[in-house]
């Protein structure tokens, strides 16, 4: 059956979102707060293809949407566009849709799109059709504090591994209290991190004085957009129900920390912390305070009763996994960031953890 597809331009997201016909749909392309954010994007134009919709007998059973970026390839800057967010009907799926959306975004966007933060079957996807090559391998990890294994394996609860699970949970979060006595952090007493809600003015001024030598540039204008315009909101709506990809939590928020030595600003990160899942984000720093960080993760997350954690900076990884102590248990965990297009970067410029859209959610 073809597929008729309909194209969204960034001038015309508002209206679509507030549209009738919008509102009728059984699957909504795009939540509102992510419309919002897209309309914020500082790299938008308002020709922008951002929405990408197949309809067939008039009804919509497959969607892809797209979001304005920049990065640095040498000394040259390329505007392109990430995929974020792809869906196609079950009753419909092994029929092409999504490649076919795909290949009209491709030549939308002047051959020039990326992706990263994905599940192992859409990569498979965007591998299939040959379009995508890898610009970046992350070197991370996971590491597991109070796991809860009613999560880990949601797949197998019933109601007698359902008390298991439990149980067990109890065990795991009695062991980690225990390792939280014990654990005496050994630190540069003259570092010192403290924790705010957003990058204040002295945070932005560093950033300014002391860019990020980072593919994607992204200082105060990017940093300002992303954290006021994040893609999940703990306000549940009729929304959450419609939407296939993430548009509530019950709990998410931003950090950022402050890194000084004699009142001097060293730098700062940013991580997130989502459903008791911790996520590093950003960081931009003079100094190596790899082992400070460090320390200040653990004790935060032993503080907060963090599960779990996700890096990718490849020094703060390696610090981690060579002193485990207190997380219970920690394995390598990495992605790639793909492009269809060549990205040069022979002058060493770094990969942020939440390069792409791992930023928003």
């Amino acid at each position: 059956m073809t597929l008729q597809v309909k194209k969204i331009r960034l001038s015309e997201l508002e209206k679509f979102a507030n549209s009738k016909e919008f509102q009728n749909y059984e699957v909504i392309p795009i939540s509102t707060i992510r419309a919002q954010s897209y309309l914020a994007n500082p790299h938008g134009h308002p020709d922008d293809i951002v929405l990408y919709l197949g309809f067939t007998d008039n009804k919509l059973v497959a969607f892809r949407s797209i979001f304005a970026d920049t990065l640095i390839s040498e000394d040259q800057l390329i505007r392109f566009g990430w995929c974020s967010g792809s869906w196609v009907h079950e009753q419909h799926r092994r029929l092409g849709y999504s490649g076919q959306l795909l290949r009209e975004a491709y030549n939308d966007w002047d051959k020039k799109l990326a992706f990263t933060n994905y599940s192992p079957h859409s990569e498979k996807l965007y591998l299939k059709t040959g379009l995508f090559q890898p610009i970046h391998q992350f070197e991370g990890a996971r590491l597991y504090l109070y796991a809860k294994t009613t999560k880990l394996f949601q797949a197998r609860i019933n109601p007698v591994t359902a008390v298991l699970f439990k149980i067990t949970d109890f065990f795991i979060e009695l062991i980690v209290n225990v390792f939280g006595i014990f654990y005496k952090p050994k630190t540069n007493s003259t570092v010192l991190l403290s924790e705010i809600e957003k990058p204040d003015e002295a945070c932005y001024q560093f950033i300014k004085s002391n860019p990020a030598n980072s593919v994607f540039k992204r200082r105060e204008a990017e940093l300002k957009w992303i954290l006021e315009y994040p893609w999940l909101t703990q306000q549940k709506n009729d929304e959450s129900s419609r939407y296939p990809f993430s548009s509530f939590s019950g709990n998410f928020y931003y950090r950022t920390v402050k890194v000084k030595r004699d009142n001097k600003l060293l730098g700062l990160f940013i991580f997130s912390v989502r459903e008791g899942h911790l996520k590093t984000l950003y960081f931009n720093l003079t100094e190596d305070c790899t082992k400070e960080i460090a320390a200040f993760l653990k004790k935060y997350c032993l503080s907060n009763k963090i599960e779990h954690i996700t890096i990718y900076k490849k020094e703060l990884t390696d610090q981690l996994l060579s002193r485990k102590f207190p997380f219970l248990y920690a394995k390598r965990y990495g992605q790639k960031i793909y492009s269809t297009f060549q990205v040069s970067n022979k002058k060493q410029h770094t990969f942020q953890d939440g390069d792409g859209d791992l930023f928003f959610t």
